[in-house]
């Protein structure tokens, strides 16, 4: 193989990066079709897609582009591409998990301290043309000596344990079955089971990937375990936490207040209150995009198509059974 045979690249999402200029002169990139609802009706002659996450890449659309052979993610998250799909039909799928870490990790650490720190509130009482009385719900909490609980200590889950432990002061607690305790106490944090994480938790953030085990992780009896006037915060993907449990506990008082980047369904429907509710901070599902790290995770993905039209194993590959002999 060589890079030769790439002839055309399928783009999901604009790149803010210049990496796809590394493509050589003889490939033609490709961007979504209009309309909207057929983004791919001019993704025929692609033999790789550089997907992003809004799209969902299962076998029935993989059979519409017959000359595909790479789907490369834009991100860690690979929920929205049915690998057991696309290893069926010989197509390898990558992604880069690296790209986005300190991103996301300073993203979720932003949204503890402005929940702790009631900027929402202030910010909304100042656009009303009010100033006090500086009461609930202005009144903020310091995070020194609160415990931050985390479920999922990978990559992200590490980096935002160590802004809180070292640069806020706060107790680190997490839970994670492929993480030891002697590896956790490595990083300065408490290793505990999901239930004492859930129940001690001044502030609960959820690092792990959408699985059938993990669905709804934060739901009604994870909530019911927490604190009352905890907090909490996903920047992983939306299925983990229970959306209808989640509102039920900010509205009676349970949870002090939640940050969300991401959301079950994505986008959330126009008319959800997770949009506008005055106890909620939410993102775009933007943890990720800054222009560091979208340049990271653009030129990684990139070079993974690159690496294999010049008849290389990539990095991060997904489905590596298709490299096995």
């Amino acid at each position: 193989m060589s890079l030769t045979e790439l002839t055309h690249v399928w783009v999901e999402a604009p790149f803010l990066s210049d990496s796809l200029d590394r493509f050589p002169a003889h490939v033609t990139v490709l961007f979504p079709a209009s309309p909207p609802d057929e983004p791919l009706a001019n993704a025929t002659p692609a033999q790789a897609i550089l997907a992003s996450s809004l799209i969902r890449y299962d076998g029935k659309l993989m059979d519409r582009l017959p000359n595909l052979r790479m789907i490369a993610r834009t991100g860690i998250g690979y929920d929205n591409v049915v690998v057991d799909d696309a290893t069926a039909r010989g197509i390898v799928v990558t992604n880069t998990p690296d790209g986005p870490t300190e991103s996301t990790a300073e993203h979720t650490v932003a949204m503890l301290l402005a929940l702790a720190k009631r900027l929402k509130q202030g910010n909304d009482n100042l656009a009303a043309g009010k100033w006090g009385p500086r009461e609930h719900p202005l009144v903020g909490v310091e995070v020194r000596d609160k415990t931050l609980g985390l479920v999922g200590l990978g990559r992200i889950g590490k980096r935002v344990a160590q802004i809180c432990r070292l640069g806020l002061d706060m107790r680190v607690m997490a839970y994670d079955p492929y993480v030891t305790p002697a590896q956790a106490a490595e990083l300065g944090v408490t290793w505990a089971e999901l239930d004492d994480v859930l129940a001690q938790a001044d502030f609960l953030s959820v690092h792990v990937p959408a699985t059938s085990q993990t669905y709804h992780l934060v739901g009604r009896e994870g909530i019911a375990k927490m604190k009352t006037g905890a907090y909490v915060l996903n920047m992983a993907r939306g299925p983990l936490v229970d959306p209808e449990a989640l509102l039920a506990a900010l509205e009676s008082g349970k949870l002090a207040g939640a940050g969300l980047d991401v959301f079950d369904p994505e986008p959330p429907p126009v008319d959800s209150p997770l949009r506008n509710h005055p106890l909620v901070i939410a993102t775009p599902h933007a943890a990720g995009v800054t222009v560091e790290g979208r340049a990271r995770i653009e030129s990684m993905a990139v070079e993974r198509v690159l690496a294999f039209f010049r008849g290389e194993r990539p990095p991060d590959v997904l489905n590596p059974a298709l490299f096995e002999d």
